[in-house]
């Protein structure tokens, strides 16, 4: 009896004290237990998490958010594509020497490690408003799809880290004429094109002029992506699609233009 006379006063006196379980044993063999709870915390005790929005799923975003401390933040991600890709091996996934999927990590699985403390919404910004420090987004999945393609997230802090737009240099035809290298479907595009020129090529009927002018590659820029390309097409080129276009194999030709009298700026 005296057990219960004195938690009741302590429960009296401390009526806020920490979450408290007690199992004791009685002496007629059964068990009582007994739970005080913890305190009540008001609305204004609680500190609201700062909300983050990230634009862009690159190199940027991304390694901005492996070393966010996302306790502290409320993260939002928005970008039409829903991966990252290791941009180094771009040109190597043109010929093939690289699968694509073996440079892309899906921004979910990156989600994931992170406890799923970090929101992804497949979309692209329409527009932002810093007064009012929201963002107007659109989704570019099928419109077809059920439901509105447009929604707007409110932040605190606002990350823009969408990359930036190929650089052609106001070289004439580039724009008109040339595919670029800079995304996954980009290096997919050219490898369907090179394969492309060569069945051209092999058409009947066409003069020897024409079957080398479709098998003239033309590389705009002689940075690295530009070099590096140009070597991984020649070795797809002479060691793979030779052997299955034997007939103009002497008539492939791999061009490098540069603005400088150097390459890789060496």
């Amino acid at each position: 009896m005296r057990f219960f006379c004195y938690f009741n006063r302590f429960l009296h006196d401390h009526p806020t004290s920490t979450k408290l379980l007690l199992l004791s044993s009685l002496s007629s063999g059964g068990l009582v237990a007994y739970a005080e709870g913890k305190k009540s915390v008001s609305p204004q005790e609680i500190t609201q998490k700062k909300r983050v929005v990230v634009l862009g799923t690159g190199w940027a975003g991304t390694s901005f958010l492996k070393d966010l401390d996302i306790s502290t933040y409320d993260v939002q991600v928005v970008s039409p594509r829903n991966y990252f890709a290791f941009t180094p091996l771009l040109p190597s996934v043109t010929c093939g020497t690289v699968e694509a999927r073996s440079i892309v990590e899906p921004v979910r699985n990156i989600i994931k490690k992170r406890n799923g403390e970090i929101k992804f919404w497949e979309a692209e910004c329409l527009k932002i408003d810093p007064v009012k420090k929201s963002v107007v987004c659109r989704s570019n999945i099928d419109e077809n799809l059920a439901g509105n393609n447009e929604f707007s997230l409110e932040y605190d802090y606002l990350v823009i880290a969408i990359g930036a737009k190929v650089n052609t240099f106001n070289t004439p035809g580039v724009m008109e004429h040339c595919h670029f290298l800079k995304e996954v479907e980009d290096a997919q595009r050219i490898r369907r094109a090179v394969i492309d020129c060569f069945e051209k090529a092999v058409l009947p009927g066409l003069t020897e002029e024409e079957r080398r002018t479709n098998l003239h590659f033309v590389i705009v820029g002689g940075g690295p992506t530009g070099v590096e390309f140009a070597a991984e097409l020649h070795d797809f080129v002479h060691e793979d699609l030779v052997n299955v276009y034997p007939s103009v194999k002497d008539l492939v030709r791999i061009t490098v233009i540069q603005s400088g009298d150097h390459i890789l700026n060496t």
